[in-house]
């Protein structure tokens, strides 16, 4: 059997980072975990990166407060959901949300990466078989440009390449009704009427009745769902949000964690879709909990996913394994560690499809000499 032997944390950061407000692709908690037969298994989260090292590298301050490497070095990588259940139970001490499950998410990411690489399996292949070899994607577009002239030029790219769903988020502009409805009007045309288009809120707005006058239009262009559009302590305005339109709602991408925060918004009827972004949910072990906790519901699951190709990866195997499927989120950000950071995920295909790997673990490579450039090492 094989023995987790080290466990290495790098801190990455684009030489861009800073120009872009609400951007996690231009840093980078790395995660690699080493077994004792040379195999690696990569992860990483959407995290503040120097928070995700401190977290896993400390020393244990009591049993119930434990650093999570010294919780994996040496354990029989039997089992990746045991791992990531023993690192959950000896880390309460911290409490049951936050940055410490985002610290185990990119630690699961990796230990199951790992877990297939052993094996010289694909991913998809020990989370149970794959129901598909390839899956549609959404490009996200951030931030929309500000005119319709140089939104048609940032748009052009993606339809030519075969984008069919298309999602803008908003910003401090949307206060101004008229602004957005000429931008999402002339969006709307460019698209054309047959590809999907939706919007991310990102938490812009505070409260229902900001964000209310907005929804005759989105409804009006066809938008296919209402991502992020409250913080989530405000569970009240989501429930009057999915009462007042027939758009579906999205929740869970910006940093939600486990299962138990999506419980009072599943008791509530509070979203359409639920959208746990991996790398800070609880990885995929704790996903595949969420999938059976959704599935007498009939509510959709569509990862967030707006980091490196680590990410689009994990839920790639993640997302094929379920006999649903779903959309792959497919970030269209220029930050070199979105891009250039692994290797192994074939192009987007013409219809706007992404292939499964078929290669063992993730299916990536490492681009060494990047991480190499990009490392933070104060």
């Amino acid at each position: 059997m094989v023995k987790i032997e080290k466990v290495e944390v790098i801190c990455l950061r684009d030489a861009r980072a800073g120009d872009h407000q609400f951007e996690g692709s231009y840093q980078n908690a790395l995660v690699l975990l080493h077994g004792d037969n040379g195999e690696i298994g990569i992860g990483e989260s959407d995290a503040p990166p120097s928070v995700i090292k401190a977290i896993i590298e400390m020393p244990d301050y009591n049993s119930l407060a434990c650093g999570l490497a010294g919780i994996l070095v040496g354990q029989s990588l039997d089992d990746p959901s045991r791992l990531t259940q023993e690192m959950y139970e000896r880390s309460q001490w911290f409490g049951r949300h936050g940055v410490v499950i985002h610290a185990i998410s990119a630690l699961d990411i990796a230990l199951w990466d790992l877990f297939a690489r052993t094996q010289s399996k694909p991913l998809h292949a020990v989370l149970g078989g794959r129901y598909h070899d390839r899956l549609p994607v959404y490009a996200t577009i951030y931030p929309l440009e500000t005119s319709c002239e140089k939104i048609t030029d940032q748009v052009a790219p993606l339809l030519a390449g075969g984008f069919q769903n298309l999602k803008i988020c908003s910003d401090a502009s949307w206060r101004d009704t008229q602004l957005v409805q000429r931008k999402l009007t002339h969006l709307r045309a460019v698209v054309g009427p047959e590809r999907r288009l939706m919007v991310d809120v990102a938490q812009e707005f505070q409260r229902f009745e900001d964000f209310a006058p907005l929804l005759p239009l989105l409804e009006e262009l066809d938008f296919a769902w209402i991502e992020a559009p409250f913080p989530l302590g405000n569970l009240e305005d989501h429930v009057r949000l999915k009462a007042a339109t027939m758009i579906p709602v999205g929740v869970g991408d910006l940093g939600m964690t486990t299962c138990r925060e999506f419980a009072p918004y599943l008791a509530a009827g509070a979203f359409d879709i639920a959208q746990p972004d991996l790398t800070m949910f609880g990885g995929i072990t704790e996903a595949r909990r969420l999938v059976a906790m959704l599935a007498p519901t009939g509510r959709q699951i569509v990862p967030h996913g707006y980091n490196t190709d680590i990410t689009i990866a994990a839920n790639l195997h993640f997302l094929s394994s379920l006999p649903q499927g779903g959309l792959i989120e497919y970030s269209t950000s220029p930050s070199r560690l979105r891009r250039e950071l692994a290797a192994g995920l074939a192009p987007v295909n013409s219809d706007g499809t992404l292939c499964v790997p078929d290669t063992p673990g993730l299916g990536l490579t490492l681009n060494r000499q990047l991480v190499e450039a990009t490392r933070v090492t104060a």
